[in-house]
């Protein structure tokens, strides 16, 4: 301190001598005075100069919060990149996922959990991406500026001049910046500081990954433990552990959406009165769930609404329109039809509103068609945006209208020449080349759609578009058949009925009867299907359809048939056959000809029997459909294993298996391997025959066919024993 004194007592001194001098004299005496003091100042001891003022360290970050539940892995990779130094540049983390999640929760907590190793300080701000005035990245950057101790008349004005002022002041120093809530790169590049000592946290609904460098974490929504773990912590963990089976239910209504829980959870916990059943018992409203969920400035809704004013026009009605289709997931094709769009455009408005997070991509269907799907609680957002009723109709019946065109053709493709009954509901065009691609394998693509064709029934008949209802149900009776999915279609055929019969049309009853008479078939309920068939029969008889009628006369025989009636079935067949052939119903006429050699075989006539099923293969090979084709080489083999040909029942029984195997008919394939086993059988090869037996069963227990389940049984007693 003695030198320090000693330089500022000399420009003391400096000034004092000056006197009564002019203006002139006294700036130069003054100046002298001053470099000579600052001179001694600067070579007085170094210890005694004084210390140069403390950069500031900025602590922006907000305050973490108690119940933060579940996110291990996230948390953990968190950790492993902030706390990277090997990297000529800085970490950089994009979380990016819908809105609710807890994105900006997470930031907070991983930043948090790793601020002591950015001594130089950790900033924040919230980048408004979203809001209709997101942030400029000029204006953060001039918050930055300042907060790392910028006087705020020396910040630049032009952003360039800030950036660079940002790039500077960040090298060298370990800071910690999070950027909440960016719309995109272009408004996080400008905020990225230089240095390698650096780390960014940036979260987005939007993914950042065009950013260079950064590491992507998209966060989904939670487990259905952590969900519920979630719920307990805001609203009393007494309360779930008293109803485990409600909380449950309450989480999933949710969606298992954090935003969602934390609503639910802060409602029951300032509502000791309401219990977790009530508050389930209101979200299971699908139409006014989105009410429950809002309390105080937290808002599904609203958090929601800010992905969906965020986009175009025409993507806006992307996301209505689909808010409306019925079914749980889709493809791009049932956009093309509700907004009567090409489907490469279809394609291009869902990948953007994946962007946006407010549609889900699925793994590809069993045709390789992208698919997609809502969160449940954004599925009630798009419902209820409001559309223009004629438009909101005009999109129905395209939609409804474009199943049936594809339904119809891959059926068509899937057993040729059958004279299929059709309704007068509108068809909508899909681009051949398109449509040629889904449809290259019909039973796949039917797989793919399964769980949207009873939606779909119920949706034209909730809409009254009566004559689309009970078609589709009608064009899907044989893909339902194959795949025994008996439920789906005793739902689709129980809306189709009620949809015939709101209509008035006598002709579309019956054909729904006649379906339902074949539900019951495959069932094992004769009864229930004949009187099916003598509903179906006279209502043909009083439209005057002869084809229906003789459609009848074939599936009434068949029915018999199966009840060892051989006589009245042989009638019926017969009859069928000659009337069926007269209409030119070739694939029906060969359909009677099998059906008729199965009752030669009951009636011990197997040479008649072989010939016939001959008969009958060549008229389905001739006509493409491979199905038939293949039932009849099983009913050929059978034969051939009656009349003690082992050799040529078993080549039989294989094709029969390779063409069901190649159609996915899982049920046509256990009966294929069930006469595989009887041949084993028949040979004595007890382990083979058991092992055709046992796979045969795993398939009837899958497909629940309980009349072939019963026949294995009988296999399976009457196999020799080694």
């Amino acid at each position: 301190m003695a030198g320090a004194a000693g330089a500022f007592a000399a420009v003391a001194a400096g000034w004092q001598v000056l006197g009564d001098v002019g203006p002139e004299q006294f700036a130069f005496a003054g100046v002298s005075a001053l470099i000579g003091g600052a001179l001694a100042w600067f070579q007085a001891d170094g210890a005694a100069r004084p210390s140069v003022p403390q950069r500031p360290v900025p602590r922006e970050l907000p305050r973490d919060i108690a119940d933060f539940t579940g996110r291990g892995p996230e948390l953990s990779r968190l950790d492993d990149l902030l706390r990277t130094r090997d990297r000529s540049t800085g970490p950089l983390v994009a979380i990016s996922g819908k809105g609710g999640l807890g994105k900006t929760t997470l930031a907070v907590r991983a930043a948090q959990r790793v601020a002591a190793d950015f001594p130089d300080g950790q900033l924040f701000t919230n980048l408004r991406g979203y809001d209709a005035t997101p942030a400029e990245p000029a204006e953060v950057l001039g918050s930055f500026l300042r907060s790392l101790g910028t006087d705020p008349h020396a910040v630049p004005d032009a952003q360039q001049d800030r950036e660079q002022m940002l790039r500077t002041l960040t090298a060298g120093r370990r800071l910690l910046m999070v950027l909440d809530n960016a719309n995109g790169p272009g408004q996080v590049r400008p905020l990225l500081p230089g240095g390698p000592d650096s780390a960014v946290v940036v979260t987005s609904r939007a993914p950042l990954s065009s950013i260079e460098g950064a590491h992507p974490i998209v966060l989904g929504l939670l487990q259905p433990g952590e969900a519920v773990e979630l719920l307990g912590r805001i609203a009393g963990p007494d309360r779930v552990a008293d109803d485990p089976r409600d909380a449950e239910r309450l989480v999933a209504l949710c969606g298992h959406l954090p935003l969602a829980i934390r609503i639910a959870g802060a409602r029951l916990a300032e509502r000791p009165d309401l219990g977790l059943s009530a508050l389930v018992e209101r979200l299971a409203d699908e139409r006014h769930r989105l009410d429950q969920l809002e309390i105080g400035d937290l808002d599904v809704r609203s958090t929601f609404m800010i992905s969906y004013q965020g986009l175009p026009a025409e993507q806006q009605r992307a996301f209505r329109l689909l808010g409306r289709f019925p079914g749980p997931d889709f493809a791009a094709w049932p956009l093309a039809a509700l907004m009567d769009i090409a489907p490469r455009d279809a394609e291009r408005h869902l990948d953007a509103l994946v962007t946006a997070q407010l549609l889900d991509p699925v793994r590809p269907d069993e045709t390789g068609a992208p698919r997609y799907r809502f969160h449940d609680l954004l599925r009630a957002l798009a419902a209820e945006q409001p559309e223009p009723e004629a438009e909101a109709d005009a999109a129905a019946g395209r939609l409804l209208g474009a199943y049936l065109t594809l339904a119809a053709e891959a059926e068509d493709r899937f057993q040729p020449g059958e004279l299929r009954k059709t309704s007068t509901h509108p068809r909508y065009g899909i681009e051949a080349e398109y449509r040629d691609r889904l449809l290259r394998d019909p039973v796949a693509w039917f797989i793919a759609e399964r769980h949207n064709v009873v939606p779909c029934v119920r949706f034209a008949h909730e809409r009254q578009l009566w004559d689309a209802a009970w078609e589709l149900a009608h064009i899907a009776a044989p893909f339902f058949e194959m795949l025994a999915t008996w439920d789906d279609w005793d739902t689709a055929l129980g809306l189709a009925l009620a949809a015939a019969r709101h209509s008035g049309n006598r002709w579309a009853e019956s054909i729904t009867l006649f379906d339902a008479g074949a539900l019951s078939r495959f069932m094992g309920r004769s009864e229930e299907a004949l009187a099916a068939y003598e509903e179906a029969l006279a209502g043909y008889e009083a439209s005057g359809d002869q084809h229906g009628m003789a459609a009848v006369r074939l599936v009434q025989g068949i029915v018999h048939r199966n009840r060892g009636e051989w006589e009245t079935a042989a009638e019926r067949l017969t009859a069928a056959a000659e009337q069926l052939e007269a209409a030119g119903d070739r694939r029906f006429t060969a359909q009677a000809l099998r059906s008729l050699a199965v009752v030669r075989c009951g009636q011990g006539r197997l040479d008649e029997a072989i010939a016939l099923f001959r008969q009958a293969m060549a008229e389905f090979h001739d006509l493409g459909d491979r199905r038939a084709e293949a039932y009849a080489w099983r009913g050929l083999a059978q034969a051939q294993l009656d009349n003690g040909d082992l050799a040529a029942a078993a080549t039989a029984f294989g094709r029969s298996l390779e063409l069901t195997r190649e159609l996915h008919d899982r049920r046509g394939e256990a009966r294929a391997l069930q006469g595989l086993g009887r041949v084993e059988s028949a040979l004595g090869t007890t382990a083979a025959a058991l092992r055709r037996f046992a796979q045969a069963r795993e398939i009837a227990e899958e497909t629940n066919d309980q009349v072939l389940d019963s026949e294995l049984s009988d296999d399976i007693t009457s196999v020799p024993q080694a």
